[in-house]
């Protein structure tokens, strides 16, 4: 390789090294603690319980997932949805025994989950409910939890009683895990921007030296 051109190639290689790859994580994971609870009165219908958060920044969701309480299975499938601070649906799945499963920080249970078309969620307020029958799936309650920095917890969640999966527009008195997603993190902005500036910078200088 010519040295005039040795460099810049260099230097490019060098840049991309600074730019965060993408990667895929939970939007909210538990920590060891807390309380495994049933539903108590959620109806043959099952009733939909879990929070509301707000995004600071766009994450991208690429999946859906439920906890599963002591790592052995749901028992039944349960419908999931995410939705806007409104109530519009924007995207669902049925998670059971047979859905991927996802470690979790906590010792105490695990996450099942299914994939989903990617969906950016831009700055904003958002819902995530699952449905609850009255002994199952078992929800972990007062746990410690882990967010990414993207977003913030807002507080519990649910939906119309008895009434299957519907958006948990009514507040709770405290979060139920519960339902969760699984985000892709993308490089920030400013980084990919310094990045281009550099490379541009090195075209400009071969030009320069062409001249």
């Amino acid at each position: 390789m010519n040295t005039s051109l040795r460099w810049p190639a260099y230097l490019a290689m060098a840049l991309a090294l600074f730019v965060p790859k993408a990667r895929a994580g939970l939007i909210l994971d538990l920590n060891t603690g807390g309380t495994p609870a049933p539903c108590g009165g959620c109806g043959a219908n099952g009733t939909t319980f879990g929070w509301s958060f707000q995004v600071t920044s766009p994450v991208t969701v690429t999946g859906i997932g439920v906890w599963d309480a002591g790592s052995d299975g749901l028992g039944v499938s349960t419908d999931v949805g995410l939705y806007t601070a409104a109530g519009s649906l924007l995207a669902s799945a049925t998670i059971s025994d047979s859905s991927t499963p996802v470690a979790s920080a906590s010792t105490d249970g695990r996450w099942l989950f299914e994939s989903v078309q990617p969906i950016t969620l831009t700055p904003g307020d958002y819902l995530i409910g699952n449905v609850f029958l009255d002994s199952a799936p078992i929800a972990q309650t007062s746990a410690p939890f882990l967010t990414i920095p993207q977003i913030t917890l807002l507080g519990g969640a649910e939906g119309t009683s008895n009434a299957g999966l519907t958006a948990p527009l009514g507040s709770f008195s405290f979060p139920i895990f519960g339902p969760t997603l699984q985000v892709t993190s993308t490089p920030e902005p400013g980084v990919v921007s310094m990045l281009g500036l550099g490379l541009a910078l090195i075209g400009l200088r071969y030009r320069i030296k062409r001249l």
